[in-house]
């Protein structure tokens, strides 16, 4: 028997898309929508993230661009240093410590990425051609699967199905910051200084984020409404969500962002081993202004990019 949820206040639950699935591409049936609906907010009241199974995110699109993505960050330094972010176009390589979510500058934060905005935008396709085309079908399949979860998400509120939807219309192809971010964790050099990480704690910016995480796990752990750090174990098949900054506020803090982070384990320092993850940034559309739909003043409007914005000025100032 398929377990369909399980929940454990203060622990990470799981939700069966069910009929939600990418597999699935007749229209599900309402109590099934419901159900879906009703487990998300639970998961997303109680600590913010959730583990997703059947949902037909297909293996060998993923396969295809964890390959794609360690044949970029395998290449010389220097050569990835030509696809430096661009902040016009927020596409590109992010080097170590370029990005520092912790605002102290002495934390070494041991991570690199390339995020990708525009799928028609800036690639190095002379030096890996697949990345381009892996990149492309897995945004594809990312802004199905966020289609269904934003519709689940407005119907449990008893709002519109169309109430997120409306305003996620350029998801990485337009106005809209919305990110596909290819993480990599190098192996941690024997000189590290002590308080180094691999990424500091933090919430996200948008809406809410879709994580694929390796058999090593990208994400360490996350931290409960008690304040405890729960750790967040890679789950074979599983896709791990969580709420963002601006979702929490559209909610006025029925949802809740929560804080995680990834540290450098002991075990992992002496095995050396790099690890990897995928994460879609969702967001809304740049002109969207979010503010508590139930009309109350619990958040104070925000539009969507200013907010976006604002944390990049913070995470990015040390390198820009």
């Amino acid at each position: 028997m398929s377990i369909r949820s399980s929940f454990n206040h203060g622990k990470i639950p799981l939700v069966d898309l069910g009929q939600l699935g990418l597999e699935h591409k007749e229209e599900p049936r309402q109590e099934e929508l419901q159900r879906v609906a009703r487990q998300l907010h639970e998961a997303f009241r109680d600590i913010g993230f959730v583990y997703l199974t059947n949902h037909g995110v297909p293996d060998h699109q993923l396969n295809r661009l964890y390959e794609s993505s360690s044949s970029f960050f395998e290449l010389d330094l220097e050569i990835k240093k030509c696809y430096k972010k661009d902040f016009d176009t927020y596409q590109g390589y992010v080097a170590v410590d370029n990005e520092k979510l912790d605002l102290n500058k002495d934390v070494h934060e041991l991570r690199e990425a390339y995020d990708v905005k525009w799928i028609d935008g800036v690639f190095p396709d002379k030096e890996v051609p697949s990345l381009r085309p892996a990149a492309s079908d897995f945004v594809r399949t990312c802004l199905d699967l966020t289609t269904r979860l934003l519709t689940a998400l407005a119907l449990g509120f008893g709002l519109d199905r169309n109430f997120f939807t409306s305003t996620h219309q350029h998801i990485c192809n337009g106005q809209n910051l919305s990110i596909l971010r290819l993480l990599h964790y190098p192996p941690v050099p024997a000189d590290t200084p002590e308080n180094s990480t691999r990424c500091s704690s933090h919430t996200d910016y948008g809406t809410m984020t879709l994580l694929f995480q390796d058999d090593k796990g990208g994400l360490q752990q996350v931290r409960d409404r008690g304040g405890n750090w729960v750790d967040a174990e890679p789950i074979p098949s599983t896709i791990l969500v969580n709420v963002g900054d601006l979702l929490q506020f559209w909610t006025a803090n029925e949802f809740i962002a929560t804080a995680h982070r990834v540290l450098i384990p002991s075990e992992e320092l002496r095995l050396r081993c790099a690890r990897r993850s995928i994460a879609f940034f969702v967001h809304p559309d740049d002109p969207v202004t979010i503010k508590p739909f139930d009309s109350s003043d619990t958040c104070q409007p925000v539009n969507a990019k200013e907010h976006v914005l604002e944390m990049f000025n913070k995470t990015y100032r040390l390198s820009r």
